[in-house]
């Protein structure tokens, strides 16, 4: 697993410094001269006609990728209407790519396709010294003082929410989890109370995130989702501006807030346009995440009636009405089950990196200038390192099995290296937090005829049915 020089003469050094100062211009003008490399050496085959293998990627990636790796190994083609890429699978191929030794991957050139015009600026489309930057400043949004002023705000939101979902009768949960989370984002993110303004933000969030799934991406054609994900990011961006400066005169709990008030390494106040590039991002990759994440955890939950006791005994010894952020680290079992639901239904199945040096791994020269993937769901089930990857069974992360422990990119729901998932401790909070308030007060169950998960995993793992449970109000436990 290295840079090679001998496969082809590429100078990619020029780059790499666009890259990390984020010289728009010249990176674009790369982008427009350079080719991708030729993959006809590696193995996987081209598949259908003008689809390649997007039919089985989009349908079932998990078990597509599974045979993939039986019959080539893990190094092998996957190839779309629009680019050919190499998946790379398991834990050695996770390290090479999210340590990044040598700066060979990029994460901007590998995502940009789906977040131009939409999520511009984002931290996930920075490299090397400038992610390091920004992340830096990013970084003061998710200490302790400010998770703490968030859990203030988010856990008397996320109770309300609960509340006032349906009993007594099956519903779409993923609909309401997703329409409580904007709720409850607008509020911590934002400092919006529900109203018809937080509607309009709420609405122009759903727009741009339908945005990036486009796959004609034409802003000329303007019904469009792509086209419509633009404007609604213009409103945003708006919003977003205009406010700044009334948030920089008073102090608030809220991120936007905090944001507004916050300095870098020269104590001057941080840019207006950071703000709204950092908060854009943040509202991105807090909202869908955990939306998937909480859906495969109600449905394993719904599955595994036994887990719903064990969690609501825990909460319960608490013998409180809320939960603060000392009381985390208590709720662990909690923990391990959100974790077990992390690794059997990662929200980011697959996570791309484009190259910019000729590598080598497991005996496969891979040319600069292609677009690499690794699969969190397919490490997350090796029998190598998870003891009957397909059973629901959080102890494996106890403290005496550490399943997750034998390599250290075997488990990565949140990826790696310098670009692990910075909120990853807000979405612990959260997720226990809303836990708290439901299963303390709510049975959760399903249909028996439900005997599996009905998801896909592109571009996130979300239930391809609604998640159809049932949530019945429980009598109070009493200590």
């Amino acid at each position: 697993m290295r840079a090679v020089t001998g496969l082809r003469d590429t100078n990619n050094t020029d780059i790499v410094e666009s890259l990390s100062t984020f010289d728009l211009p010249k990176i674009r003008e790369f982008q427009k001269r350079t080719k991708l490399g030729k993959l006809d050496h590696i193995p996987g085959g081209s598949g259908l006609p003008f689809i390649g293998h997007t039919y089985w990627f989009l349908t079932d990636s998990h078990a597509w990728i599974d045979r993939k790796y039986a019959k080539n190994g893990p190094v092998f083609r996957a190839k779309t209407p629009i680019l050919d890429m190499v998946m790379l699978l398991g834990p050695e191929a996770n390290k090479l790519v999210f340590k990044n030794e040598g700066k060979i991957f990029s994460n901007f050139l590998a995502w940009d396709n789906t977040f131009e015009n939409l999520f511009d600026n984002a931290l996930m489309e920075r490299d090397f010294a400038g992610h390091k930057k920004e992340r830096k400043v990013l970084q003061q949004a998710f200490k302790r003082p400010a998770i703490e002023s968030h859990i203030q705000i988010m856990s008397p939101a996320l109770k309300a929410g609960i509340e006032q979902w349906p009993t007594g009768r099956t519903i779409k949960a993923m609909d309401h989890v997703k329409q409580l989370l904007l709720n409850v984002g607008a509020k911590v993110f934002l400092g919006l109370e529900m109203g018809p303004q937080a509607d309009t933000i709420n609405q122009a969030f759903v727009d741009i995130v339908a945005g990036c799934g486009d796959p004609i991406r034409r802003k000329e054609i303007w019904f469009s989702p792509y086209a419509k994900g633009i404007r609604a990011s213009k409103t945003l961006c708006k919003y977003i501006m205009d406010t700044i400066p009334e948030r920089r005169k008073v102090a608030g709990d809220d991120m936007f807030s905090q944001l507004c008030h916050m300095r870098d390494d020269e104590g001057k106040l941080i840019k207006a346009e950071k703000i709204r590039d950092h908060i854009i991002f943040v509202l991105f990759a807090a909202h869908d995440t955990t939306t998937s994440s909480l859906s495969a955890i109600l449905y394993a939950l719904a599955s595994n009636l036994e887990w719903q006791e064990e969690l609501r005994e825990e909460m319960s010894s608490l013998n409180k009405e809320g939960i603060e952020f000392d009381d985390i680290n208590a709720l662990q079992k909690t923990g391990w089950t959100f974790k077990e639901a992390l690794r059997m239904y990662p929200a980011l199945s697959v996570i791309p990196r484009y190259a910019l040096k000729d590598f080598e791994f497991n005996g496969h020269l891979i040319p600069a200038n292609t677009i690499v993937t690794v699969s969190s769901v397919f490490t997350h089930y090796m029998p190598e390192y998870w003891t009957n990857p397909y059973k629901f069974d959080p102890y494996r992360f106890s403290p005496e099995r550490a399943e997750e422990k034998q390599h250290s990119f075997q488990y990565i729901p949140f990826g790696g290296g310098a670009h692990k998932c910075l909120g990853l401790h807000f979405a612990d909070v959260q997720v226990k937090i809303f836990l708290f308030h439901l299963l303390k007060n709510y049975k959760v169950t399903k249909n028996r005829k439900m005997k599996k998960y009905k998801y896909n995993n592109i571009p996130l793992t979300f239930p391809t049915d609604g998640l159809p449970l049932r949530f019945d109000k429980i009598a109070p436990t009493r200590k």
